[in-house]
């Protein structure tokens, strides 16, 4: 009996002692006390977050309609004007421009609608890079407009001859700006010409495609592009882009007309230019050698008195046809 009174103590003993371990932790008051404060202070930001929501809107609003004022085309400014435009053609584009944007001065959704429309005509925009309001009230646009560079004529792919539908006005990159139209209505521009284009390669603006494809008129204006500046191009009647080698590459030819004294019409000569610059490699001769043969033809006395109706300047030297076969 001695042993079973001594055996039971000890179960009761670490009967306690399990119940001691199993009991969870006490409450800590500055533990609830700090996540209070915490969950206070969250709240605390977000009725000021949503206090200072509903003061912005209520001030934009008074402030839109006590201080609205419609804008008008008189308002809207460029940082530059496309000056091939005409003075009614800019004042078109800028009364659609107002037609976009709000009275009020704080609205946003107007200058953002301009914004999203001008970078949506790239045969008119080359970048766009702000629209704003001044505290004055006008809209200020600090814009590139792209800028005439060369008159196109296609080419009859049936005759084989220019087309009769008129010029159409590109950019540096061969964007079209406007077009086809009647040569007198771009002469007051001094453009460069680039003739027999193939159709194939015409712009399909249905698709959003305002970029002449293909390699020609590319060709083309890398040679107005070398010639710039040059005198030589106040001579040049136009660059046409047709010719092609034996293995169908571009060989561009300048047309020249020269009056001889005796004449009573322009004799049209032909100076055979070759590959366009940057692609002659071994080819041929570069571009500047072909400048200074293409300056002694025209200051030939034999030229200007129509005696060579087509010269060759792709070697660097002055060359006719039966004495080249490039």
């Amino acid at each position: 009996m001695g042993w079973f009174l001594t055996h039971g103590k000890k179960n009761k003993k670490k009967a306690t002692a399990r119940r001691g371990q199993s009991a969870g932790p006490s409450w800590d008051p500055k533990r609830t006390l700090l996540g209070l404060k915490f969950a206070g202070a969250i709240g605390a930001v977000i009725g000021v977050a949503l206090a200072w929501h509903l003061a912005e809107e209520r001030l934009l609003a008074h402030a839109n309609t006590r201080h609205a004022s419609p804008v008008t085309p008189d308002d809207i400014v460029f940082s530059e004007e496309p000056r091939w435009m005409t003075p009614a053609e800019i004042n078109q584009l800028r009364a659609n421009i107002a037609s976009h944007i709000a009275p009020g001065p704080m609205e946003r959704s107007g200058l953002e609608q301009v914004v999203e429309e001008l970078r949506e005509h790239p045969r008119l925009v080359q970048e766009l890079r702000q629209v704003r309001r001044t505290p004055e009230g006008t809209i200020e646009l600090d814009v590139s407009f792209r800028k005439p560079a060369a008159i196109l004529r296609m080419r009859n792919p049936v005759t084989n001859e220019p087309s009769t539908d008129g010029y159409h006005v590109i950019d540096p990159e061969g964007y079209a700006l406007f077009g086809p139209v009647h040569l007198h209505d771009v002469y007051h521009l001094g453009l460069p010409r680039i003739e027999y284009v193939s159709s194939d390669y015409r712009p399909r603006d249905n698709q959003g495609e305002f970029r002449w494809q293909g390699n020609e008129v590319a060709a083309g204006l890398a040679l107005i592009e070398q010639l710039k500046g040059d005198p030589v191009m106040d001579v040049i009647e136009t660059i046409r882009v047709d010719g092609r080698d034996e293995r169908q590459r571009i060989r561009l030819v300048l047309i020249v007309p020269v009056r001889p004294t005796a004449a009573s019409e322009p004799i049209r000569c032909a100076i055979v230019w070759g590959m366009p610059p940057g692609q002659e490699r071994s080819i041929e001769a570069d571009a500047d050698q072909k400048l200074l043969a293409l300056r002694r033809v025209l200051a030939d006395g034999n030229f200007r008195h129509g005696l060579w109706r087509e010269v060759w300047v792709n070697t660097g030297s002055i060359r006719f046809p039966n004495a080249i076969r490039p």
